[in-house]
């Protein structure tokens, strides 16, 4: 039960991944138009107030062009990615994350004459982060630093900048604590997967710690089977939809003998035994230990004559749990089957069944 309910939590946390990788996706295409649509806006701009200092082709291709084209081909792959990789949601979230970068790293590139656009690469280590994944997050910081690094000391994309390595005015300590600085929100980053990750499992262990609690109090620990309880919680929820629904009420006769005769362990056992007949017969149903050594069995979607078959092959496999000559009598599961009505209340259907049970064992001349 534990492992089915932990496989569970598991596929709701993968589908809160899918949800957040297909926002993560679109915030990719979102970032990729909105550096589009600000080169077309200083474009404008520019070109209005006289500043532009190359050509206008020039700057078209440059600033224009090529970026967007670059983007384009980074969100392509995205896209590939995710169509033809669609089971593979580990792939996914690298595929993005560090299309994320590449985008940032285009737009740094091309406008580096501003050292503060270097903030750009917070924004892949931020959302990589929320996939709760160690090794993702860093391979996402390493490639941040690679292209901020990259961006600012090999290429040269602004004419009105210079390289790194021949620019005697340039700042060193600016852009060691640049590095710094994405060092420290990479290491944040970590700290809050590791909190993050802890209070997760802090929660699904206590989840776990009531479901099986719960679990508990609706089980009867000698058979397994549901309880009495969980019966009268099923079948305070019936209504007009639960028409049909067949409930076999059983009580297993001359048990007291075998008490009495073998002892309450071999009355333990005998009950354990009648309770594997029961799962054996009625896997698809809800079975129910009633009390003492009367069960209950609701038959849905099976007829009254499906349900008669099942419960009289129950009681012929009930006389074979003792050997013969154990006790004076043949211990065996009466039966009887009532169908539920619109409008009737719980007591009034399992009186039905209760009923038939004991006309039965009349019949038979147990009672």
């Amino acid at each position: 039960m534990t492992n089915t309910y932990i496989h569970t939590i598991e596929f709701e946390y993968e589908k809160i991944n899918h949800h957040w990788l297909n926002i993560h996706t679109t915030i990719s295409v979102g970032l990729a138009a909105a550096s589009f649509l600000m080169e077309v806006i200083l474009f404008f701009i520019l070109g209005r107030i006289d500043l532009i200092s190359t050509t206008i082709p020039v700057y078209i291709r440059k600033y224009l062009i090529i970026p967007t084209g670059m983007n384009l081909l980074i969100l392509l792959i995205i896209f590939l990615t995710r169509k033809y990789f669609s089971r593979r949601r580990t792939l996914q979230a690298y595929t993005v994350s560090l299309g994320l970068v590449a985008i940032c790293f285009v737009l740094f590139t091309i406008h580096s004459i501003f050292p503060s656009l270097y903030l750009l690469f917070t924004i892949p280590l931020m959302f990589s982060c929320l996939y709760g994944n160690y090794t993702l997050t860093t391979v996402t910081a390493a490639a941040a630093i690679a292209c901020r690094i990259i961006g600012d000391v090999v290429i040269v994309w602004d004419a009105d900048r210079v390289l790194f390595t021949t620019n005697e005015g340039y700042s060193e300590v600016n852009f060691a604590i640049s590095i710094l600085i994405l060092l420290g929100f990479y290491i944040s980053c970590l700290t809050l997967i590791y909190f993050e990750k802890g209070k997760n499992q802090a929660a699904v262990r206590k989840e776990i710690e009531r479901v099986q609690y719960r679990h508990g109090m609706l089980v009867d620990q000698l058979t397994s089977l549901y309880n009495r309880t969980a019966l009268d919680e099923v079948l305070s929820n019936l209504s007009a939809n639960d028409e049909g629904l067949i409930c076999a009420m059983m009580d297993i006769d001359h048990f007291k003998e075998v008490n009495d005769t073998l002892g309450h362990l071999a009355g333990d056992d005998y009950l354990k035994k009648f309770a594997e007949i029961l799962r054996s017969e009625c896997e698809q149903h809800l079975i129910f230990r009633f009390g003492g050594e009367e069960f209950c069995v609701l038959f849905t979607g099976s007829t009254l004559e499906e349900a008669e078959r099942i419960c009289r092959r129950v009681y012929r496999d009930s006389t074979r749990i003792l050997e013969p000559g154990r006790i004076r009598h043949t211990a065996a599961a009466s039966f009887g089957l009532a169908v539920y009505q619109s409008g009737q209340s719980a007591d009034e259907f399992l009186g039905a069944a209760d009923k038939t049970l004991y006309k039965h064992k009349k019949n038979r001349g147990r009672g």
